[in-house]
């Protein structure tokens, strides 16, 4: 039996969408290949989900532990260093193996892998571009460090592949590899626990909003969302609306502020474990994404999975997912005035032509279900793997 060893960068605890990602693609792999999984443990931020439940979901998959490294926090920023003897110990494993997956991470990481790959020559590596390619300011360290990593890898050409999340990644990472090298998979998610529930196909009384992710504004554009809700509800207090919120991080405090303000209209969940998130969508008709750039957003797709209809920042991933799509609103700028327009929009559909957003929610449905379910991700990423076995 083929041997696979999928490598989590950041701690499997961290428990946001790179991990889930990779803790599913190892439950699923494992149906067909003998899997491996080891992970770090860096967290950059708190950690939302204990390892030993998140292992309890991965019977079956070899968990190795974890590559650990000494970590310095300097103004602010962690920087990290991998113990020797576990990056002797990850060459050991890596030798075993027919196949390694990794996310695109730091130069250390890639460094490892590629030292890896020069000693053992019969493996082959999968690396998957699941961060922003690139950042709005073109003079950002973001962009340079991801550069140089890319130029870097660019040099390595045999038994390397690159494995793109949307069309757009493809064409980008065309420009520094060649086309044979990028192999573009669909990003799937789990769609057993949207599709097998019902949505309630009577009206609520209140049109339901949610926000489920990371708090923050410098990537989810959180601030602004909030801006948008204040000015909203100031202006008219009788609207029949109900905004929810699953997630945590730096913003908490100014979202319970406005809970405070707005009890009847707003309210914060906190973070949910993934096992319960379902619930949370399906409970709810229309998804604020307001992200600042995203490659393809895991999130999007299981409101899709749960029929919500989209107001959608304009991201790479969700444009890409949403394009002409009449369930997705698209937000023309990222300001407060655009979300509150977008908001009353589709407020307004609900209200006077319940049918036809009914109909909406189910196109939403269906798109992600015969484009982005995870057994199409699956069966993608098996093809790949037995035809690089096959030629080796």
């Amino acid at each position: 039996m083929k041997k696979i060893l999928i490598i989590s960068p950041h701690a499997l605890e961290y428990g946001r969408g790179g991990e889930i990602s990779t803790l599913e693609l190892a439950n699923g792999l494992k149906k067909f290949y003998r899997i491996f999984l080891v992970d770090s443990n860096i967290l950059p931020d708190k950690g939302l989900v204990n390892l030993q439940q998140v292992l309890n979901q991965s019977d079956g998959v070899n968990y190795l532990g974890k590559i650990r490294h000494a970590l310095f926090n300097f103004t602010g920023r962690v920087f990290s260093i991998p113990f020797p003897s576990k990056v002797i110990k990850l060459f050991r494993t890596i030798k075993k193996c027919d196949i390694v997956y990794c996310s695109f991470f730091n130069f250390k990481t890639n460094l490892i892998l590629l030292l890896s790959k020069l000693i053992y020559r019969n493996v082959n590596i999968i690396i998957g571009y699941r961060k922003p390619l690139f950042s709005e300011k073109v003079f950002s360290l973001y962009n340079f460090k991801y550069r140089l990593n890319l130029l870097f890898l660019s040099l390595f050409k045999k038994r390397l592949y690159h494995h793109a999340l949307s069309q757009h990644a493809k064409k980008f990472l065309e420009k520094f590899y060649k086309e044979k090298q990028v192999v573009y998979i669909v990003h799937g998610i789990n769609l057993n626990r949207f599709i097998s529930v019902e949505r309630n196909k009577e009206k609520r009384n209140k049109l339901n909003f949610a926000y489920i992710g990371y708090y923050d504004d410098v990537h989810k554009g959180m601030r602004i969302l909030l801006k948008a809700l204040e000015i909203l509800l100031e202006k008219d207090k009788n609207l029949k609306v109900h905004f929810e919120f699953c997630g945590t991080g730096p913003l908490e405090s100014v979202l319970n502020k406005l809970v405070e303000k707005y009890p009847k209209f707003i309210q914060n969940n906190g973070y949910i474990s993934n096992n319960e998130i379902h619930k949370y969508y399906l409970k709810n008709d229309v998804y604020l994404f307001t992200s600042r750039r995203e490659p393809f957003p895991r999130s999007i797709m299981e409101a899709l999975g749960a029929g919500l209809i989209i107001i959608s920042s304009k991201t790479i991933g969700s444009i890409e997912l949403l394009r002409g799509k009449e369930f997705a609103f698209f937000l023309n700028e990222l300001t407060p005035n655009e979300i509150v327009n977008r908001i009353k929009e589709v407020y307004e559909l609900w209200n006077s032509n319940f049918q036809q957003f009914q109909k909406l929610q189910q196109k939403a449905r269906d798109h992600v279900v015969n484009n982005f379910s995870f057994d199409i991700e699956l069966q993608m990423f098996k093809e790949l793997i037995d035809k690089i076995t096959q030629n080796k």
